[in-house]
């Protein structure tokens, strides 16, 4: 009897030690790099054991625990339950007075749970980066290989079981437009997919081309998702890697399970050849066909084709000897063959000035281009372009023509470079303190000048008393209406007296000055300086920002049939970008200015350099007979081929066209008159006084064109040359 109760209590302890050892700290995320630290800090508990286990009696950290957690289930510690949710999702959660240190601490499980982590020799490896420390299978700690942890689910390092017999390499892209070692998403790289339900870590697996020594290991870098899910799509890009190189005449792309070769299981493998350039190998079935690319999708074949051809303009608007433009035609995908590529320069009356063919019968493997600087009169002009001879069947046929509007105008620049202070924004006792922040309104027309720099700063008795703001200038003859934010030093130790300051505009070869009064010290600022220069910093982001796309120029008031200029002003900052601009007239779904239903017929495709400054003018045609009414003009911005574009809006109205008046839309759009050294707003005001001025005033001509001055004067001919002819049958009978 005394056997069976030693042996009954030693069960019981046994038991009672196992469900202690069951709940195990599992994923530690202590240092976000995405969100504040309040509710996304996390600690995920995780349940061991066969049995569900109640955390009554369980502390972590000094904390009591409440709540169950299933068997081989798991729980996240989070400091305010809907805070996370916002975030992360989820539902296993208990609220806790949590504090992780990003340095490192030990985390304990103590009462009726036990286990201690101590992160502290781990901080490297997930410190601001977002990512978390996993428990792998083994009992180690690791990185996790998924951006934002794992809470509530899996661990992304735990080995799944892995089955790579269900992982097959679908499809390739050997020979890419451009460098085949380009940054992702551009260049080489290799498609997979997870047939399976479970999913794999592709951590570790490595891919390899036709030489056993060209090795491309799978990464987060390279690999969005080092975790694939069942049914899943990855792309590995090759990512700048200097080992790996698929060459386009035969190659042999091969998947194993790691590195060295000779130690790792060979998992799936293709061999390619004859690779046509932007085009990928797809597999169907058992077979693999050349395709239009579709990087993370399902595969899709079609024998079709499409080709494009576009137009590359810096402006809208030239002078007689300015006009230089490039057809580009390029192969999206489908096989090489031979196009031709006809076109023309109209004027607004559709009569042909220029013709060109730029190719005829020419085969063409990827890409071509053809430039062309024609000497036109001054007017109003259309460039037409469009491809033909394709024998494919072209999937996008409206991209085969290219139209734009240019204008040409002998006085459209001049010379002498300006800068003008036009405004400070300051308090209502018209001065500042020191450390303030405040805005300054400028005007700056570059000329003909070599130079590209121009800066403004505070100084007071020949000292500089604000941070340099800095722009560049690159594009000649343009009018430059700038808003910018200035920072005064706090001068906390008060050595600089007060008095007044001097704000200074200087480039280009000139300098002007503005004086203004400088009082106080905030006590406030000195006190948290640091602080206050971090917040005012966003501040000075935040005006820059929202003064980096204008629209400048634009008219209130449109005819049908006429053509206007639209001026939009981009600032850049520290990086350059590429940026593509275009606009049109619309109503509902309906676009009033569109060729052929095309929204960017006047696209316009540029780069945008390090704190450059730039302006766009775009022409756009009002279609004929245009219903009177409220329209609105969009402005459409992509930068470096982002999804999202930014969108700067209008009002216009649109009048019918009044046969008695020619009536020039935009004074800008023909050349700088005085009105470039006044502001928008009272450029705006002159443009709405002198508009009415031409309503009360019928038949005043504000601009013609050499074309339209003629037909102009073809009434007054055909009156001259009547009254002739009478005079003539009257003499006779006389």
């Amino acid at each position: 009897m005394r056997w069976k109760v030693v042996n009954w209590i030693f069960c019981f302890w046994l038991f009672i030690l196992s469900v202690e050892g069951s709940v195990l700290i599992n994923e530690v995320m202590y240092d976000p790099g995405q969100c504040a630290d309040s509710y996304c800090e996390w600690v995920e508990l995780y349940n061991s054991g066969n049995e569900t286990f109640d955390l009554q009696g369980c502390f972590f950290d000094g904390d009591n625990l409440s709540g169950n957690i299933s068997a081989n289930e798991y729980l996240v510690l989070v400091r305010n339950k809907d805070n996370f949710q916002k975030y992360f999702g989820g539902n296993n959660l208990v609220e806790i007075s949590l504090s992780l240190v990003n340095k490192g601490k030990e985390l304990k499980l103590n009462g009726n749970c036990s286990d201690i982590f101590d992160y502290s020799s781990f901080v490297s490896l997930a410190k601001g980066n977002n990512y978390t420390l996993e428990r792998n299978n083994k009992g180690k700690w690791e990185k996790s290989l998924v951006d934002g942890g794992t809470p509530g689910k899996k661990n992304s390092v735990v080995n799944f079981n892995q089955d790579y017999s269900k992982l097959k390499i679908t499809e390739v892209m050997v020979d890419p437009f451009g460098k085949d070692n380009e940054q992702k998403p551009l260049g080489e790289w290799i498609e997979v997919y997870n047939s399976g339900g479970k999913p794999i870590n592709l951590g570790g697996l490595v891919l390899y081309d036709s030489e056993d020594d060209h090795e491309l290991f799978i990464s987060q870098s390279n690999f969005d998702k080092v975790v694939l899910g069942g049914g899943e799509y990855g792309v590995i890009y090759r990512n700048r890697d200097s080992d790996f190189d698929l060459s386009k005449t035969k190659d042999k792309v091969r998947l194993y399970t790691g590195y060295p070769l000779s130690n790792a299981v060979l998992i799936d493998q293709v061999s390619l050849s004859n690779s046509k350039e932007g085009m990928s190998w797809s597999k169907f079935g058992n077979n693999w066909y050349q395709t239009k690319p579709t990087p993370g999708k399902e595969n899709i074949y079609t024998e079709k084709c499409d080709w494009m051809i576009d137009l590359e303009l810096d402006n809208s608007i030239f002078q007689n000897k300015g006009l230089d433009f490039k057809v580009n035609v390029k192969r999206n995908f489908g096989v090489e063959e031979n196009i031709s590529v006809s076109g023309k320069i109209e004027d607004l009356f559709g009569k042909v000035v220029r013709s060109y063919t730029p190719w005829t019968n020419y085969r063409i493997v990827g890409s071509s281009s053809k430039s062309y600087s024609p000497n036109l009169k001054e007017g109003n002009y259309q460039l037409i372009f469009e491809l033909s001879g394709l024998k494919c069947n072209d999937s996008e046929w409206e991209n085969n023509q290219v139209r734009r509007l240019v204008s040409i105008n002998p006085a459209y620049q001049k010379n002498d470079s300006k800068l003008e202070i036009e405004r400070l924004y300051l308090g209502s006792d018209n001065s500042v303190e020191w450390g303030d922040q405040f805005q300054i309104k400028l005007n700056l027309y570059k000329g003909q000048n070599s130079k590209s720099t121009v800066e403004v700063y505070v100084e007071k008795d020949g000292e500089v008393i604000s941070k340099r703001t800095k722009i560049n200038l690159y594009d000649e003859y343009k009018n430059y209406p700038l808003v910018l934010p200035i920072q005064l030093i706090p001068n906390c130790n008060e050595k600089i007296e007060d008095g007044k300051g001097k704000l200074v505009l200087k480039g280009l070869g000139l300098e002007v000055g503005k004086e203004f009064e400088i009082s106080g010290v905030d006590k406030e600022v000195c006190k948290d300086y640091l602080d206050y220069v971090k917040e005012d910093n966003k501040k000075k982001d935040k005006i820059r920002k929202q003064n980096a796309y204008q629209v400048l120029e634009f008219p209130r008031t449109l005819y049908s049939g006429e053509v206007y200029s639209v001026k939009v002003q981009l600032l850049g900052d520290a990086d350059e970008h590429d940026f593509k601009v275009w606009s049109y007239l619309y109503k509902g779904n309906k676009c009033v200015s569109c060729f052929g239903g095309n929204r960017e017929s006047n696209l316009i495709d540029f780069k945008l350099k390090e704190d450059e400054v730039k302006q766009i003018e775009m022409l756009i045609k009002v279609d004929e007979e245009v219903s009177m009414g409220e329209y609105r003009l969009k402005v459409k911005l992509n930068k470096d081929g982002l999804k999202t574009n930014r969108e700067l809006m209008k009002s216009v109205y649109i009048k019918p066209k009044d046969k008695k008046k020619v009536i020039n839309q935009s004074t800008s759009l023909f050349g700088i008159s005085e009105l470039n050294d006044k502001s928008v707003n009272e450029r705006t005001s002159v443009d709405s006084r002198k508009e009415k001025i031409i309503h009360e005033l019928p038949g005043i001509v504000v601009y013609e064109s050499s074309s339209q001055k003629a037909n102009n004067l073809i009434p007054y001919l055909l009156v001259g040359v009547f009254g002739l002819l009478s005079v003539l049958l009257g003499w006779k009978k006389l």
